[in-house]
């Protein structure tokens, strides 16, 4: 899990499930590459773009499927300092209308959730593609 905050509010990413996180990746597969550098080294106009670009070639099904699965694992701090869930337990509706009216705040804790989830797998795949990990795939 991490938290991150986004115009003061504190959000705490969990972990999809496994197959999820598969189905989701090859979704979101056009926007990982320049998501992932403008979270490692900062967002600048040609990173942003690709994102954009990236986005505009998901049809809707793919992007609702990304938004859905990411912000299904994503709780939000209270002022008394518990967690609340952003989406109800069956995922069909925000728990706080200031999320689910806002796409770019969606796109934005979707993003963290992709980030958290993925990038350790991305650093991890070298070494366990090269035998450096546990396993080696056969010749």
């Amino acid at each position: 899990m991490a938290e991150f905050d986004i115009k003061g509010v504190t959000y705490r990413s969990g972990k999809m499930v496994g197959l999820t996180q598969i189905h989701v990746l090859r979704r979101a597969a056009p926007v990982i590459k320049p998501l992932f550098s403008g979270m490692a080294t900062g967002m600048t106009p040609d990173v942003a773009g690709a994102i954009i670009e990236g986005l505009g070639e998901l049809p809707d099904e793919k992007m609702n499927y990304i938004l859905d699965h990411t912000l299904a694992v994503v709780e939000m701090k209270q002022d008394d300092q518990r967690w609340a869930k952003i989406k109800s337990t069956n995922g069909m509706a925000f728990m706080f209308d200031e999320i689910g009216r806002n796409g770019l705040l969606m796109l934005t804790i979707s993003a963290y959730v992709l980030y958290d989830n993925y990038y350790p797998l991305f650093l991890e795949a070298p070494l366990l593609f090269s035998g450096g990990g546990q396993f080696q795939l056969p010749n």
